[in-house]
């Protein structure tokens, strides 16, 4: 039974309405159509257990208040929905926003373009495998530039400041573990721009399939790089290990032989100086079975190019040869007028040119070795110039 006026549920025998206060009258209720009788017994189970009762009387209604029943049901049913896709909505934000994080429209292509580790780098304030890793990590991350330089700049304080490099390797493992995770995010975030930028008007799944795919890690390339560098670097140790060996080794003995034939070459010099017009440079050979010295000595006179030969016996310098006479003497062996003895002094002055030249030769062998730290004997041949005489 309802309400004439509003259309309100009444209760049996009930002649006011509760809602409206309208009087219904039984006269007035029979003039109501009586078609909609079987619908209106289905919509009893609707309504509250209140106003149900042991006998339902059919109460006919009118379109309207037909139309505004349904709208009064499906009202609930909407707003739960409603409330539904707001609560996920919810959800979903509260992932991007952990810890009070600014969340933006382009995190979601950000998180494609650093992967699973995404909520791992951006929330760390410390990255362990960066730490551990070292410039690795960059090149694994696809940071390349960054970790090519980074290796370059290792190998470069590893080869010229070794001292240095422990202390070096340590600031750089601290600093890298606590700086890569922000330096990584705020790379990651200007490439995600660039793809947004050159990929416009491609919809969401293409942009987070692209930024995936350009971003991420590159495992392949980083082991390739990374051996070649420790190859290098492990060469380079053993090599120059060695070469200090050898270095430290000889270190004493060459500087006691440049230091004995710098003094004896200058005795030479200072015993011939007066007899030629200028003496170019000086030769020394140190002599390892003997102990002794040779001193040679290229000495100008008139034009003609002498060679002074000086060795020492006893710990004393004490001249020997030296080829003044060698034109003189070739000429009389050509007109075959030389004796044994002339000739006996011919062949020694050939062979002081002769060893003049071999240490010559040696010598700047010796030093090109020495500077290229490939050397594997001690160092017996000195050249010294005319500047270096005259000291």
């Amino acid at each position: 039974m309802k309400c004439i006026k509003c259309g309100k549920r009444l209760k049996k025998n009930e002649k006011f309405c509760t809602y409206c206060g309208y009087y219904n009258d039984t006269e007035e209720k029979a003039n109501w159509n009586t078609d909609n009788e079987e619908e209106d017994l289905l919509e009893e189970n609707w309504y509250d257990d209140d106003f149900k009762s042991e006998e339902d009387e059919v109460v006919i209604e009118s379109p309207k208040k037909e139309k505004k029943k349904k709208e009064i049901k499906e009202k609930p049913v909407k707003e739960e929905k409603q409330q539904k896709v707001k609560k996920e909505k919810e959800i979903t934000e509260v992932k991007f926003k952990e810890d009070n994080e600014i969340y933006d429209e382009n995190e979601r292509y950000l998180e494609a373009y650093i992967g699973e580790d995404y909520r791992l780098i951006k929330k760390s304030p410390f990255n362990i495998y960066a730490f551990i890793l070292n410039w690795m990590y960059f090149l694994y991350r696809k940071l390349y530039i960054t970790g090519i330089i980074g290796l370059i700049i290792t190998a470069i304080v590893a080869f010229f400041f070794t001292k240095y490099f422990l202390i070096y390797l340590i600031i750089t493992l601290i600093v890298l573990g606590i700086g890569f995770n922000p330096y990584y995010i705020f790379i990651s975030k200007r490439k995600v721009n660039k793809i947004l930028n050159d990929y416009e008007g491609s919809d969401s799944f293409s942009l987070e399939n692209t930024c995936a795919e350009l971003g991420g890690v590159n495992v392949v390339f980083a082991l390739i790089i990374y051996l070649i560098f420790l190859i290098i670097i492990i060469v380079s140790i053993v090599k120059v290990n060695i070469n200090t060996d050898h270095n430290t080794n000889y270190w004493k003995e060459n500087s006691e032989n440049k230091a004995n034939c710098g003094s004896l070459t200058r005795l030479a010099y200072r015993e011939e100086k007066n007899n030629y017009n200028k003496i170019e440079e000086a030769l020394c050979k140190v002599n390892k079975n003997s102990g002794n010295y040779e001193i040679y000595l290229k000495a100008i006179k008139n034009k003609k190019t002498i060679y002074i030969y000086y060795e020492t016996e006893n710990d004393y310098i004490v001249y020997k040869n030296n080829t003044g006479l060698l034109d003189s003497l070739k000429k009389k062996q050509k007109d075959k007028t030389i004796d044994k003895e002339e000739e006996k002094i011919l062949n020694d002055m050939d062979t002081i040119i002769s060893n003049y030249k071999i240490i010559n030769n040696k010598s700047k062998e010796e030093d090109k070795q020495i500077k290229n730290k490939t050397n594997r004997e001690e160092k017996l041949n000195y050249i010294f110039a005319y500047e270096e005489l005259i000291r």
